[in-house]
């Protein structure tokens, strides 16, 4: 679970930004709330604010600082703060507490934008009020240099330092060391708790879609089916169809359709992927690798009329966008955090409202969050959410940097309607408009 998350000189954040998951001492949902070693943590959080305000790019610094920590420093061309040109020199931070299989864990990292370094690095395991450093990476004199005080074996210690001596300047230690097979030593399980949390953070963002196989197994999942009768979709089941090559590229030329299967069946056996979702005309097709041949599957919907089916394309964009969200509800196991991007694009009120709700049911007695940023500020309900669960992000009118607070500094009462006051701009997260059309008059 993640418990708070701190990002500094990235995107539109420029100084220190803290986003916090501890729940404040409210009574009211309590489903809402999962005990963690008797520590109250948030399941749910949701970011409001105007358009460019930096909702996207907090999801983006998450999503980024996973890939930092997976595939190492690359694509960091301004990305820093570029709103104060002296940013670049900066550097960008990062900065983690979880909880992971059973234990706390506070890790981060920051880089340098200009020489593609990471400059410092730490892990520390936290027990009450101590902290044990797992290890400390910093860079003196142009050369990295790796403390720990944990306890290691003769061997296992001879390893941390060699790792540490020639870890890549550009790659994470927790990479260097989860690369490696001590990873699976109980000794160095702090390292392997904290990469697979991270191997279980999910971030998605609004032009991110299902892939094939996942296509094909809601066809055979009764309680995606269910959630979508329960949604009023119309739709009563999904199945999937082989469908005629030549019949799906009658209309394409046949030089071009031979250039095309070619390169599919081509790409498919190099990456060795399962699938791929192709879009051709209105519809999306899955292509797939059979008994050496390429195959092609197309979705379709069973409204009430199992001779009339309908194809993926027939449907509301809403409907295709639970398509791509749903699974994350219905499949949900474990422990894990999920972050989405405008969760409410293409929702109605009510679907976005009974999206939340699904959610919070669905993760009863199980570790897992969620965190969106959205638009619909009729999920501002405090009979639907906490009040810490509220989350604003503004622009500051001076610096143009990126800023965010709970709703929960405010001390509201549980019973206000906050809708009204956050459009009037008192919680300081939108464009006071009223007070613009004053300033034209």
């Amino acid at each position: 679970m993640l418990i708070r998350f701190a990002v500094e000189n990235f995107l539109s954040f420029k100084d220190r930004q803290i986003f916090s998951m501890v729940a404040a001492k409210h009574t009211r949902h309590y489903e809402h709330i999962a005990d963690v070693e008797g520590k109250r943590i948030l399941k749910g959080s949701f970011l409001f604010g105007a358009n460019a305000s930096g909702k996207s790019n907090f999801i983006k610094a998450v999503g980024f600082a996973k890939k930092i920590v997976y595939s190492g420093l690359s694509g960091l061309d301004r990305k820093y703060f570029r709103l104060d040109s002296s940013c670049v020199s900066k550097p960008g931070s990062f900065h983690f507490d979880i909880y992971s299989n059973g234990n706390f864990y506070s890790y981060g990292f920051a880089f340098s934008y200009v020489d593609n370094t990471i400059v410092s690095e730490w892990l520390y395991k936290v027990t009450g009020n101590s902290e044990l450093c797992i290890f400390e990476r910093v860079l003196e004199d142009g050369r990295t240099k790796i403390n720990t005080d944990a306890k290691y074996n003769e061997d296992n210690q001879y390893r941390f330092k060699i790792y540490g001596e020639d870890v890549n300047r550009g790659k994470t230690f927790l990479k260097e060391i989860a690369e490696k097979e001590i990873i699976n030593s109980q000794e160095f399980r702090a390292f392997k708790d904290v990469w697979n949390w991270f191997g279980s953070l999910i971030v998605i963002f609004p032009d991110m879609h299902l892939g094939p196989s996942a296509l094909r197994d809601l066809a055979s999942d009764d309680r995606f089916h269910n959630l979508l009768q329960s949604l009023d979709t119309g739709i009563k089941s999904i199945s999937i169809e082989e469908q005629s090559l030549n019949k799906i590229l009658s209309d394409v030329p046949d030089e071009v359709r031979e250039n095309f299967l070619n390169n599919l069946k081509g790409m498919l056996k190099r990456d060795g992927r399962k699938g791929a979702n192709v879009i051709i005309g209105d519809d999306i097709y899955s292509f797939e690798m059979k008994n050496n041949e390429l195959v092609a599957f197309k979705q379709l919907m069973n409204h009430g009329n199992p001779s009339e089916l309908f194809s993926f394309d027939d449907e509301s964009d809403g409907t295709r966008r639970l398509f791509d969200l749903l699974p994350f509800v219905t499949n949900i196991q474990g422990s894990g955090v999920i972050l989405i991007d405008e969760i409410d694009r293409s929702f109605h009120t009510k679907l976005i409202i009974r999206f939340i709700e699904l959610f919070f049911s669905n993760t009863k007695n199980l570790e897992i969050q969620l965190i969106a940023t959205l638009h619909d500020v009729n999920v501002m309900d405090l009979d639907l959410v906490r009040q810490d669960e509220i989350w604003f992000i503004y622009r500051d009118e001076v610096t143009g940097a990126s800023n965010m607070y709970s709703l929960n500094k405010f001390q509201i009462r549980f019973d206000k309607k906050v809708i009204k006051d956050y459009l009037l701009g008192r919680f300081g997260s939108i464009p006071m408009l009223g007070q613009l059309e004053q300033d034209n008059e």
